[in-house]
């Protein structure tokens, strides 16, 4: 009777012990690797809009541009991706912003946070 209760005890420490390992990745992983994927994104994002910049010796008016060819001043180039990534869940769409005519950011935010590229 004591080695069944004593395997009892056993059982629900090891279900609370994995109860617990089950929050903390709800609590801590999973909103790290949002982050981390968020933070791929923007830097793939901001990789490509410098391609173009390069390519075309502009910044692209939008994100589309990106996703399609284009020809600009007799140069034709792209698409320089496939497509525009989707953000982790929770977070905002990928925002891109010229500052004057050779800068710019590509942001995101999420969880409190925000990514952006260049930094």
């Amino acid at each position: 009777m004591r080695s069944v209760a004593a395997l009892g005890v056993l059982v629900v420490l090891l279900a609370l012990a994995a109860c617990e390992r089950e929050q903390k990745a709800i609590e801590k992983d999973l909103p790290a690797t949002r982050v981390a994927k968020a933070r791929a994104d923007v830097q793939q994002i901001a990789a490509a809009v410098r391609l173009y910049q390069t390519s075309f010796g502009a910044l692209p008016a939008s994100l589309e541009a990106l996703t399609r060819a284009e020809t600009v001043g007799g140069v034709t180039s792209g698409p320089l991706m496939a497509s525009i990534p989707a953000p982790p869940a929770g977070w905002s769409a990928y925002q891109y912003a010229r500052q004057g005519a050779d800068r710019f950011t590509v942001s995101s935010s999420g969880g409190g946070l925000t990514v952006s590229a260049p930094e």
